[in-house]
């Protein structure tokens, strides 16, 4: 146990070489601070990573048309093969082409069967030039239902939705996305009756737009969603695939968050749809389905495992610290022989001098650790602003904190136990002799 008399001894012997205690900890406080600031930015761009991947997919599971092997392609007929199995694999041929895309039929089984969904946006995406007052516009244009604010999780800031009459009556009107409003037609700016023109194949269609959905917290720039019309209209007005009912994605929407429960929704829609387009056991699926949360966890595993070996980097200046505290501790009781032998004549204990020694190392590597956690705080804080990603995402948290005081708290204590071991060994006798 640490006595007041050997801390008092401690802050003495620090006391009487302030520039070597104050060189001594520049190590330190350099490799907390580094530390300190790598793990504080790891966490903020981590926490930035998922509120994009949620402003950008609204937390759905995804169904494109399409397999994990590729596009379906045409079987060449071997030579010599009997007619009836030509038959059949002609057949299996034109089968695999039919169900090779999503249609409204797709959704329906969905829609009756998916347990798992809470809603669902099927979508068709078409490409063409929009311009707006003589301004190009890029931007894919979608065709959704009335339920994709419901699915992504969207709120309309000016004028209105698509409805349902919209879709049906394929009505040239759109909606656009708030953060493309705001780079071509300015901030603010409210561009409820403007007229889109959608050139596709030299021909010139007249969009109103008619509504503009509010920009999500943490999406950046516009996303592929900036240019929304009737599914109807995208279907019939601008397809360029010839298969009028088709679609290219189905959005659905599942509120848990839980891993086995969103693997359970997975698997509960392919198993739907493995059914609907018929496809045999062992067969590939002709569609894939993809969790969306899956992409925010891989991007935060790598920054995870990005911010853990920069820290690790980062952390080779605290072990070239430990090894300067050690050394200058080392030098410390050298020139201090006279002073421990005198300590221990008049009545130290051995626990004594080894805990003052001890005490030294420990309240340099602290004040090192409090400073660089200071530094490394400012640090991460200066940068968050520079960096609009990451502004409002990056602050110093309970465990960063325990970091700061538990390495710099080790750092002392590896340091100075030889030191003050060697201190706590010398004879009384040999170490006057010093003097």
């Amino acid at each position: 146990m640490l006595r007041p008399v050997n801390l008092w001894f401690a802050l003495l012997g620090l006391e009487a070489n302030k520039l070597r205690a104050a060189l001594t900890t520049l190590g330190i406080i350099i490799g907390v601070g580094a530390v300190i600031m790598i793990v504080s930015l790891g966490a903020g761009l981590r926490r930035s990573t998922e509120r994009q991947m949620e402003a950008w997919s609204g937390g759905t599971i995804e169904v494109r048309p399409g397999g994990r092997y590729g596009p379906v392609m045409d079987m060449p007929i071997p030579e010599g093969m009997p007619p009836e199995q030509a038959k059949r694999m002609i057949e299996s041929s034109m089968m695999s082409r039919r169900s090779s895309y999503l249609t409204a039929r797709d959704v329906d089984a969905l829609h009756t069967l998916a347990t798992s969904a809470v809603a669902l946006a099927p979508q068709f995406e078409a490409y063409g030039q929009v311009v707006c007052r003589g301004v190009y516009i890029p931007g894919q244009i979608v065709g959704v239902t009335p339920d994709f604010p419901t699915v992504y999780r969207r709120e309309v800031k000016w004028g209105r939705f698509l409805t349902t009459e919209d879709d049906e009556a394929a009505a040239t009107v759109a909606v656009l996305d708030e953060s493309l409003v705001t780079q071509y037609f300015g901030e603010d700016v409210n561009p409820v009756g403007q007229v889109l023109h959608i050139t596709m194949q030299d021909v010139t269609q007249n969009y109103q737009v008619v509504g503009v959905l509010r920009k999500k917290d943490g999406m950046q720039g516009f996303g592929p969603r900036a240019i929304l019309v009737p599914l109807k209209t995208a279907q019939l007005r601008l397809n360029q695939q010839g298969v009028k009912d088709s679609l290219n994605i189905i959005a659905v929407r599942v509120d848990s968050r839980v891993a086995a429960e969103r693997r359970y929704a997975v698997a509960q829609i392919n198993t739907i749809l493995r059914a609907r387009h018929g496809l045999a056991p062992g067969a590939p699926e002709d569609f894939m389905v993809q969790d969306t949360l899956e992409f925010s966890e891989e991007m935060t595993r790598v920054t995870t495992t990005i911010t853990a070996v920069l820290s690790l980097i980062a952390g080779i200046s605290l072990i070239v610290g430990s090894i300067g505290l050690m050394n200058i501790m080392l030098v410390s009781v050298s020139e201090r022989t006279w002073e421990i032998g005198l300590r221990r004549a008049l009545g130290g204990r051995q626990v004594d001098v080894l805990s003052q020694f001890l005490a030294e190392a420990v309240l340099l590597s602290l004040f090192g650790g409090l400073v660089g956690l200071g530094l490394g705080a400012a640090g991460s804080y200066a940068v968050s602003l520079l960096v609009e990603q990451l502004k409002g995402l990056v602050w110093v948290t309970a465990d960063v904190v325990l970091i700061a005081v538990g390495v710099s708290s080790a750092v002392g204590v590896t340091a100075g136990i030889y030191p003050a071991w060697r201190a706590a060994l010398l004879a009384p006798t040999s170490a006057l002799r010093h003097s």
